[in-house]
Parts: C-alpha cells; structure tokens; sequence
C-alpha cells in the first residue's frame, strides 16, 4: 500500500464522527465528485471510500437509499455509488455544489477539517516522504477549486497553484511541497498519525544530512592535509637528495625530519612531536621555508 492510500484508509474510518464531522466530510466527498447531469457521481476505484461514503450517506441521509455498482477493469476494480431514492434530501441540504455551502461547513475547526477530510479522500494525494514533500488536490470540476483555495487559506494553509495536462483536459493542481504546510494539512484532516511520520523523516533526513555535512568536511580537510603533507615531503626529499640534510639548520633539519617520518600526521599532530614547543603557525612557517629552499634548488639546478 502506498503512503498515500495507508492515509486514505485512515480517514477513511468515519466511526468516530460527531454527525456534524459526518455531514461536512459528505459533502466534501461530493464537493471534490466531478458532476454527473447535475448530481456528484461518487465513484473511485478505492473501495475504502465508497464504504465510506456510504455509511455517511446513511447516518446523515437515512431516507436516501443507495447501492454501490462494481466495474472489474483490467487495472482493478472501479466503484460507482448510485443514488435510488431520496435525492431530493441531499440536494435540499447540501445546493447544487456551485460554492462551498456554509450550512454544511459551519466553519468550525472541527466541521471545516472534516470537509477537507472528504475533499482529500476524494482527489488529494500525498508522495512518500522518503522521496519528496508533495502533497496536491485535483478537482474534478475546475470551477471549484477557487473557492476551495480561499477556503483553505481561510484556514490558515496557504496551498498553491497550477496547471497541469492539455487544452481539452487542463486540470487545476492545489498543491504543497513545503514538509511544515503538508503536517498541518495532515493534522487539519485527521490523519495526525502520517503527520507524526513526516516530522520523523525529515528528522532523520536532517541528521543524515548534517553527517555528510560533517563527513564530506572532513574527508576535505583530509585531502588538503594530505596534499601538503606530500608536497613538504617530496620538497624535503628533494633537498636531501641534493643537498643532504646537513646542509639545513638544526632547527629546519629536525622539522623535516619529523615530517619525511610522520606523513599522516596533520600540523596540530606534528607540533606535539617536537622536543621543545612549537606552534602550529611557527611550524607551518618553517615547512613554507623548507618549500622555498627547495624551490629555489630547483631553479639553479635545472633539469
């Protein structure tokens, strides 16, 4: 199961309800069903809503008998739920669909989340955190997705907004891909439990990121202590091949000595080697010097 039919599933459970919630999740199921001769065709191929969408019907509407028409497609199963009588209740209560109805939505928190809770069940989806941050809405009925922007945003979740498909099946996209605007979406609905396991992957996400952070710095300081290290090594070989190590002053000749013996070792490693102390600038300086003697042996000694 995806991550997003697991939250579907999930707020698909209608158990819990207070009759407003009922009511409000109803109508969002139908305000987010694309219109058939002047009436919301619920149908999907999620068996989880139409049960759904069913047992609402029943607790708000319990003189409006229905039925559910399954269709076996190669790709699955595609349910239809028919009205077969009693329209004349839901249309009286819920209008005809043209605006988001108030008295359905009272504009509670509780009622409100509960339509967006039937708004997603319907046409909303959610991409696996583990891959990216997206959640979106596609109405069937492009004519509707204003009011229910501003509705959202209302709410205090600002979604945005595009386009998507050809001229002839353009369809209006409400979407997020910020990880914070999608948890509060999720916790809006109902579904706090997916919310929680967003916050826990972008924890770990983060973590791991902070640890590359850290290992890629690492293994960069590394290379450039490397990289010095075996310039400082072939310029004091150089040096004692053609000149010997005599050749250097006692300070010089124990800082190259210490050097050609501990390759690995960083500045801060090498400064500790020293019988006297040093700094790890006054050590720094005399390899600079090591380089520039070698340097100029090179230059009048040519090959």
């Amino acid at each position: 199961m995806s991550f997003s039919s697991d939250i579907k599933k999930e707020l698909c459970d209608v158990r819990e309800l207070s009759p407003q919630q009922a009511e409000a999740m109803l109508y969002g199921i139908m305000y987010a069903s694309r219109m058939d001769e002047g009436r919301p065709l619920i149908q999907t191929e999620n068996i989880d809503l139409m049960n759904a969408a069913a047992e609402l019907i029943r607790a708000v509407f319990p003189n409006v008998h229905t039925g559910i028409v399954r269709l076996v497609k190669n790709s699955g199963s595609l349910y239809t739920l028919k009205i077969r009588s009693g329209w004349e209740d839901i249309a009286e209560r819920f209008g005809d669909f043209s605006s988001i109805s108030r008295e359905a939505v009272s504009g509670g928190d509780e009622e409100s989340g509960a339509f967006l809770r039937g708004v997603f069940v319907s046409c909303g989806s959610v991409t696996d955190p583990n891959k990216e941050y997206h959640l979106e809405l596609v109405l069937p009925e492009n004519d509707r997705t204003p009011a229910l922007l501003d509705f959202i945003a209302e709410h205090g979740m600002s979604l945005k907004e595009t386009t998507r498909g050809g001229a002839r099946s353009k369809k209006t996209v409400l979407y997020a891909k910020e990880s914070e605007l999608i948890e509060d979406c999720l916790t809006y609905i109902g579904a706090a439990n997916h919310s929680m396991e967003i916050m826990q992957v972008k924890i770990v996400k983060d973590f791991r990121n902070r640890v590359n952070r850290s290992v890629n710095c690492e293994n960069a300081n590394l290379d450039k202590t490397v990289a010095a290290s075996n310039k400082s090594t072939a310029d004091i070989e150089y040096i004692f091949s053609t000149m010997g190590a005599d050749w250097l002053s006692p300070d010089l000749r124990e800082t190259a000595r210490l050097r050609v013996e501990n390759p690995e070792m960083s500045l801060s490693e090498l400064c500790g080697m020293f019988p006297e102390k040093i700094s790890r600038s006054g050590l720094n300086h005399r390899l600079k010097k090591l380089s520039k003697l070698a340097e100029e042996l090179r230059s009048s000694r040519p090959e």
